[in-house]
């Protein structure tokens, strides 16, 4: 098995042990971990750890990768209080826990008071996250976070085609019961574990739609093997449509093949394209570098930024232009995370395209997958990305030229408030701003219909009305 993996939520591919300074001395760690054992055998009740064994090597090891690796430096003791935290809870809760239950609770409570990305990963969860990545899995087909404010469980996104797109789950719902038992109190690995069993079986969901403060909505869904298709296609007139679903290994190899057909079904007259990456929550970074690549030339396309600067990386272009400079509209939403975000940043801090839709989810940081053992592994955020034009995306999110909504009902506003990101953080800058009665008049003035997509709509009127290409280059 591979060391690091990588997996959804923008998972970094092929990064060796992290070489950052540690910010505490050997010293502050070893007592920190000599602290852990004594009180891991208090809390167990009987005899010691030693640190010979499997669960502490287990612990130890984890503990050591978040000093080193995460993007953030923390206090070694700090850490231990909030394992403990983990230890104490789940030897309430059971207290003829073993050994092994204790110190998955302890990392648990540990890895999960870090950000809300960070987490270990036991052998389901660490097997679910490969088969994501691979491309098919079982499950409901949803991408979630935990939500700080009210402690429930979040939807980044529906994945196209999956049972909860199916059932109607929206970004921005928030999940406050499974089944019959509450979310409020469960961290986000014993809330995932509960969504998923085995293919057919069945869950029921109690949904609260923001702005709504009570759960509103009871869904039962089918577990399902998710069959991710990360690009879909079809020509709209001569104007390329194209929805990229996910960011997995054959993204930008499968939006080749998909430009490449539609030129042929256009007979080589198509006028432009849109992209759609609406509430698609992510993937491989190197997947959104080279679907990002296709659309540029040799110019910045993200930077990836660790706690260490020497582990800065830059992503750079390459020459040549899939649409030989054709225009292009990307649409995006609150459901739009991660990967899509370097997409969507890059393309218009070069001014490549426009975007149309509303701001993005705001996740950009990247998470690093590696094994702790054979069947578990741990993953911890280890850096964050940033734009062309240097700004961060994390919190912040992707806003867009354009601001359109869709006629149907939608979550408003599900991803964080600018007012609450890091006042340090370089902001981005405000994108030159157009009305959709302007661009597009004659999607606007009709009476809009239950089922009409007005964002795609507008992009599709704007290309054959030859405006974005001009309003994109800035002139």
């Amino acid at each position: 098995m591979a060391k690091l993996l990588a997996a959804l939520l923008l998972m970094m591919v092929a990064i060796g042990p992290a070489c950052a300074v540690a910010p505490t001395s050997r010293a502050d760690t070893v007592a920190a971990l000599d602290r852990y054992r004594t009180d891991f055998a208090k809390i167990r009740g009987y005899g010691s750890l030693s640190t010979a064994d499997r669960n502490y090597v287990l612990f130890s090891d984890a503990m050591r990768r978040v000093l080193t690796e995460h993007v953030k430096a923390y206090d070694p003791q700090v850490l231990i209080d909030k394992a403990e935290d983990g230890l104490k809870k789940k030897k309430a809760e059971n207290p003829k826990a073993s050994d092994r239950m204790l110190t998955e609770a302890a990392l648990d409570s540990m890895l999960g008071s870090l950000d809300p990305y960070s987490s270990f990963l036991d052998a389901e969860r660490y097997r679910y996250l490969r088969e994501q990545t691979q491309g098919e899995f079982g499950g409901l087909g949803i991408e979630v976070t935990m939500d700080e404010e009210s402690g429930l469980i979040k939807v980044v996104s529906p994945i196209d085609g999956s049972p909860a797109a199916r059932a109607g789950l929206r970004s921005g719902d928030l999940i406050a019961r499974i089944d019959d038992v509450a979310v409020k109190g469960l961290n986000l690995h014993d809330a995932v574990a509960r969504m998923r069993g085995p293919v057919g079986s069945s869950v029921a969901l109690s949904i609260r739609r923001p702005p709504a403060t009570e759960a509103n909505t009871r869904v039962s869904l089918t577990r399902a093997i998710v069959k991710i298709q990360p690009v879909r296609y079809r020509l709209e007139g001569n104007v390329a449509y194209v929805r990229i679903a996910t960011f997995n290994q054959s993204t930008s190899s499968s939006l080749d093949a998909a430009i490449e057909a539609m030129r042929r079904q256009a007979k080589g007259r198509l006028t432009g394209a849109v992209i759609d990456l609406r509430n698609n929550p992510g993937g491989l970074l190197e997947q959104a570098v080279q679907v990002a690549d296709r659309f540029l030339e040799t110019v910045d396309i993200v930077s990836v930024r660790g706690r260490d600067p020497e582990e800065s990386r830059n992503y750079r272009g390459t020459p040549g232009d899939l649409l030989a400079g054709l225009p292009v509209v990307v649409l995006i939403n609150s459901g739009s995370a991660s990967a899509s975000e370097i997409v969507a940043g890059a393309l218009q801090d070069h001014h490549r395209a426009l975007l149309f839709g509303s701001r993005s989810y705001g996740k950009g940081s990247v998470q690093t997958i590696s094994s702790l053992s054979v069947d578990t592994g741990i993953r911890l955020t280890t850096a964050r990305y940033y734009r062309p034009s240097g700004a961060l995306v994390d919190c912040f999110g992707v806003s867009p030229n354009l601001e359109v909504k869709p006629t149907h009902g939608s979550t408003e506003e599900t991803h964080p408030d600018p007012a609450t990101c890091d006042a340090n953080a370089p902001v981005p800058p405000k994108p030159q701003v157009w009305l959709a009665q302007d661009m597009c008049p004659d999607v606007m003035d009709k009476a809009p219909k239950p089922d009409d997509d007005r964002p795609l709509e507008c992009a599709v009127s704007a290309i054959r009305n030859r405006l974005t290409g001009t309003l994109a280059g800035g002139e």
